[in-house]
């Protein structure tokens, strides 16, 4: 008898896990490839990406057709979106595809983890807040070709790793690994998991258990990922990458305002707090925190490793002079697995309808947040005018190297900075991946000193219309008019 109850106690778990990782490929796939690709991060990735196949330069990144010395991560992320463009096509979906299974791996992981060190209930639970939490599905991250969620794959991974260390030290070298895919996924960022590590067995006394053999062991898998294409990168330009990658990357962002990413000392705690579902697992955290030091019960090491999952990143870059969001979604699963242990605590209390409905309330809540988060993901669409032009007016089989101009409006909040003759690189991305184009800088001026056939794309702020006479408008979108000559 008991043993057929612990069966279909098993079944049903399963069974939720299932529902609750399919809602997650939902979130994550919903209209993927819909939104606009978005400019900086996520437009030089895939078109660093889309550049490197064509070329068949795996080693050195460039942009339109130069080293590019702008974007200076190292090469797994626009290896992973080349894979995506082989087996979804030129388009958003198949730059974007990398980032949401690297995303739902990561709940598949932390999902496995919690059920084998905590259970069922804590398992579902930390699911659960991974789908409640709207940062995973929002701008620049897991539906987006940005390199976040591999390194979340890889971060997750290496700090669940560095927690189970604790009875098999072998554990760690797991970790270093993925420090070095982390690494060559996001560059310095990765190197958080080091020093997590390095602070977690100094605090639990591991350290002590460590021998020169086992730090040349870390230090062989951690470089392991890296060298091979850190030599082959350093054959080709020396430290003309490299140098940078340290100046700017590191330097530059810790010590300066880095390309105007302000924010003051409570940046990161304002960004964890405006989230509900962090709001309730951080507040269910400090609630059975308070309760162990009433009972006079020590942290274990879990609980130990997860606080610095969530403490080293926020104060390391809570020191640093730029700011941006993003840097710490690392933290959020830490977060999940802090909400997923809390859960499992409610379960100790006596009262079986205090139990209950606390449970139900937690569960509840991050169900609600969860329908909303795929309310959101339901809606989204391309509202990016440029690149609706784009795509419905040009198609690669037909289109490919046919010369576009464009003209953005003359009058912009950038005008000081870029050129509104020059293609932006979410723009030119969107060009190249869907219709193959041969995007051309200059605007209606080089246009009309064009002798081949070719397109202008313009906004009627700044529009000469003087050369509408000898070419028609196409299409219209809004201000947005694509001309044709027809030479």
């Amino acid at each position: 008898m008991l043993r057929s109850k612990r069966f279909w106690q098993e079944a049903l778990y399963w069974l939720l896990l299932l529902a609750l990782l399919t809602a997650g490929a939902y979130l994550l796939l919903t209209n993927l490839g819909e939104a606009g690709i978005s400019d900086c991060d996520e437009a030089r990735h895939g078109a660093n990406a889309y550049e490197m196949m064509q070329s068949g330069d795996y080693v050195v990144s460039t942009y339109r057709g130069e080293t590019d010395y702008w974007n200076l991560k190292p090469p797994l992320s626009m290896y992973s979106i080349m894979l995506g463009f082989k087996t979804f096509g030129f388009n958003a979906f198949g730059m974007r595809i990398y980032s949401a299974v690297s995303m739902w791996l990561c709940m598949l992981a932390v999902s496995l983890w919690m059920k084998k060190h905590y259970g069922s209930v804590a398992s579902l639970a930390a699911q659960s807040f991974l789908l409640a939490c709207a940062v995973f599905y929002g701008e620049h991250f897991a539906r987006f070709g940005d390199a976040d969620a591999q390194l979340l794959l890889f971060y997750t991974i290496g700090i669940l790793c560095m927690l189970s260390s604790r009875k098999n030290l072998n554990w760690l070298y797991v970790s270093a690994l993925c420090f070095g895919l982390a690494f060559m996924s996001k560059s310095w960022h990765a190197a958080l998991i080091p020093v997590t590590c390095f602070v977690f067995v100094c605090i639990t006394g591991q350290i002590k258990q460590l021998k020169l053999k086992n730090y040349l062991l870390l230090l062989f898998f951690g470089l392991l990922p890296i060298a091979p294409w850190a030599i082959a990168r350093y054959m080709r330009d020396g430290m003309a990458f490299f140098g940078p990658m340290i100046g700017k990357d590191i330097v530059a962002r810790a010590t300066t305002v880095h390309e105007t990413h302000y924010g003051d000392a409570l940046y990161y705690v304002r960004f964890l707090l405006s989230d509900p579902a962090c709001v309730l697992a951080i507040a269910l955290c400090l609630i059975v925190l308070v309760w162990q030091i009433i009972r006079r019960v020590k942290l274990s090491s879990d609980q130990l490793g997860v606080a610095l999952w969530v403490l080293v990143p926020l104060i390391l870059y809570s020191i640093c002079v730029s700011k941006l969001r993003w840097y710490l979604f690392v933290a959020l699963p830490a977060l999940s697995i802090a909400f997923g242990l809390c859960c499992r605590e409610l379960l100790s209390l006596r009262k079986w309808p205090l139990r209950l409905i606390s449970l139900a309330l937690c569960f509840g809540l991050m169900g609600w947040w969860g329908l909303g988060n795929w309310q959101q993901v339901s809606a989204v669409e391309n509202h990016d005018t440029y690149q609706r032009m784009i795509i419905e007016n040009f198609d690669r089989d037909f289109d490919e190297g046919t010369p576009v101009y464009i003209q953005y409006e003359s009058v912009n909040n950038y005008t000081s900075k870029v050129d509104y003759r020059v293609w932006v690189q979410d723009d030119l991305l969107c060009a190249v991946l869907y219709g193959g184009l041969d995007c051309r800088d200059g605007g209606i001026d080089a246009f009309m000193e064009e002798e081949e056939h070719a397109y202008l794309i313009a906004h009627e702020v700044g529009m000469d219309w003087d050369i509408l006479g000898d070419c028609p408008i196409v299409s219209e979108d809004g201000l947005i008019m694509l001309i044709e000559n027809l030479n």
